[in-house]
C-alpha cells in the first residue's frame, strides 16, 4: 500500500507539472459558478458512494491511508510555501514572466495545475475520512463531522471563490450616469445598471483631515448608500464598496466604487461556522475516553 500510494502521488505530481507546462494555468473560467457547485455535489456523492459500497477496495483504502495524509498535507503546505515566496500576480502579469518558475505557474500558483491537483487530493482524502467517521458510531461523531466537513467546505469555497472572485472599479459621476467599469488589468466591462452620484458628504477632523465620508448613489434610479467599510450588497454574490472620491473639489464631482463578486463567500462562511460549532462541542464534551483505538486513528 505504501509503494502504491507513493507511486500514485508521484504520477499525479508529474502529470500536473506536464499539464502546467503544456496548457498553462487551470481553466477556471470553464468551471464557473454554478458548474463548480454542481461538480462539488457530484464529487461528495461519489466519495460517499465509494466508501459505502467499495470501502474494502484498494482504491478507497489508499485514499484513507496515513501515507495519503502525509502526501496531501505535504503537497498543500508546499504549495502555500510557493505562494508565500513568490509574488502572486494577475493572470495577465504572470503571463508576461519568463523562465522555469513562470512555466511552473509560481507567479499565479493558486491557479496552477500543480496546486489544483494537490488541493483536489487533499479534499478527496478529507472527504473520505469525514464519510468514514459518519458511518462509524461514537459519542463524539458529530463534532468530528462538523470540524472536518466545515474544513472541507471552507477550503473548497475559499479556493474556488478566490479563483472566481472578480473585482471591478467604476468612477461614479455627479453630472451623468456611468456603467463603464474596469478590471484590475484595465479591461472595460459594461454594467447592466448605470450608477450616478447624487450626494456626497465628507466629515473632517479639527485639523482638516477627512474623518468619514459617504455617498448617495443612484443605481438605475434606485438610491443606495455607500460608506467606507460598510458595503452595499447588490446580491448574495456582489458587494459595492466606496473606495475614494474627488479630493480636489469642495463638493466632489465623482467617487470611485469597487464592485466585488464572490459567488461562494457564503459557502465558505458556512464552513467556518461549522468548524466553530465543532470546536464548541469539542470544548463542552471533552475527549471521548470510550472510543476505541481504531476510531481514534480516524484523525489521520
Amino acid at each position: 500500500m505504501n509503494l502504491k500510494t507513493n507511486l500514485l502521488f508521484i504520477l499525479l505530481l508529474l502529470l500536473s507539472v506536464a499539464a502546467q507546462c503544456v496548457f498553462g494555468n487551470f481553466p477556471f473560467a470553464f468551471f464557473a459558478f454554478p458548474l463548480d457547485a454542481i461538480l462539488a455535489l457530484l464529487w461528495i456523492a461519489l466519495i460517499g458512494y465509494g466508501y459505502k459500497e467499495k470501502r474494502h477496495s484498494e482504491a478507497v483504502r489508499l485514499w484513507l491511508s496515513p501515507q495519503c495524509t502525509c502526501w496531501t498535507l505535504g503537497w498543500f503546505l508546499a504549495g502555500c510555501l510557493v505562494i508565500g515566496l513568490f509574488p502572486q500576480l494577475s493572470a495577465q502579469e504572470a503571463a508576461e514572466k519568463s523562465g522555469l518558475f513562470s512555466r511552473l505557474g509560481c507567479y499565479n500558483f493558486m491557479s496552477s495545475w500543480i496546486f489544483v491537483t494537490g488541493l483536489f487530493g487533499l479534499l478527496t482524502h478529507l472527504g473520505m475520512i469525514t464519510v468514514r467517521r459518519f458511518f462509524t458510531p461514537g459519542r463524539n461523531r458529530w463534532r468530528f463531522m462538523l470540524n472536518h466537513a466545515g474544513l472541507w467546505l471552507a477550503l473548497f469555497a475559499g479556493f474556488m471563490g478566490s479563483a472566481e472572485e472578480r473585482t471591478l472599479r467604476i468612477p461614479v459621476f455627479r453630472a451623468n450616469p456611468n456603467n463603464e467599469a474596469f478590471t484590475s488589468e484595465g479591461n472595460v466591462v459594461y454594467l447592466e445598471k448605470p450608477l450616478q452620484l447624487t450626494n456626497f458628504t465628507v466629515e473632517h477632523y479639527p485639523n482638516g483631515t477627512p474623518r468619514r465620508f459617504f455617498a448617495e448613489v443612484s443605481m438605475d434610479g434606485k438610491p443606495i448608500h455607500l460608506e467606507v467599510n460598510q458595503p452595499y450588497s447588490a446580491s448574495w454574490v456582489e458587494d459595492y464598496y466606496l473606495t475614494s472620491y474627488d479630493v480636489h473639489s469642495a463638493e466632489p464631482e465623482y467617487c470611485v466604487v469597487q464592485i466585488v463578486r464572490e459567488p461562494l463567500k457564503y459557502v465558505m462562511l458556512l464552513g467556518i461556522v461549522m468548524m466553530l460549532c465543532g470546536g464548541l462541542l469539542l470544548f463542552l464534551a471533552g475527549p471521548d475516553k470510550q472510543m476505541s483505538k481504531s476510531v481514534s486513528e480516524l484523525v489521520d
